[in-house]
């Protein structure tokens, strides 16, 4: 019975001090700025009120990214007017080659709704800070055509800047489309 209560009040006292299982990146929508072609000083809180898909890659990217950038078309298109409450962005964590500019040519290819962003490697180090994800432009000084080790994932973030969903690289885009129209639902 001590036992039971011990783990009652370990419990209790963990859940008053509001733990989550998700990055809280609440903070990081409004301290880290983008440079996008149109804004040079852009924060994601400006999209509180939508649905976000974070991304993070690179516009050299051969593989991952491509595959995401598609998943996001795929289900926008599937997705239909509830699209319109959604706000896909793909934030460039390759600072030195990524330009605003490159990155919007990039992201248009796939679908014009998707955002992209890109910024100083001291706003990138503090965004992935608040996700909590690494990355790494692997051999940068020495080859101009180094890769970038970066996360895969695709977060998805409530219209009150909670992420609710992270979803792993490899299922299917209609995962991103079910969380979507049950956040929209719900909201």
């Amino acid at each position: 019975m001590i036992k039971l209560v011990t783990q009652i009040l370990i419990i209790s006292g963990l859940l008053s001090q509001n733990i989550y299982a998700m990055p809280d990146v609440s903070k990081a929508f409004k301290e880290v700025t983008f440079i996008s072609p149109k804004e040079k000083s852009l924060t994601l809180d400006k999209y509180q009120g939508k649905i976000i898909l974070v991304f993070f890659g690179y516009t050299h990217c051969p593989d991952i990214c491509p595959t995401t950038m598609l998943d996001i078309r795929k289900s926008l298109k599937e997705l239909g007017d509830i699209a319109d409450e959604v706000q896909p962005i793909f934030i460039s964590v390759d600072y030195q080659r990524d330009t605003p500019q490159i990155i919007t040519k990039y992201v248009n290819f796939f679908d014009d709704r998707i955002l992209g962003l890109t910024s100083s490697k001291e706003m990138i180090d503090k965004m992935t800070k608040y996700f909590k994800i690494p990355y790494e432009l692997v051999d940068s000084a020495n080859n101009p055509n180094y890769i970038v080790e970066h996360s895969s994932n695709l977060y998805i973030i409530d219209k009150n800047m909670i992420v609710k969903r992270i979803i792993p690289n490899g299922l299917p885009y209609s995962e991103i489309t079910n969380t979507v129209r049950s956040l929209n639902s719900v909201n």
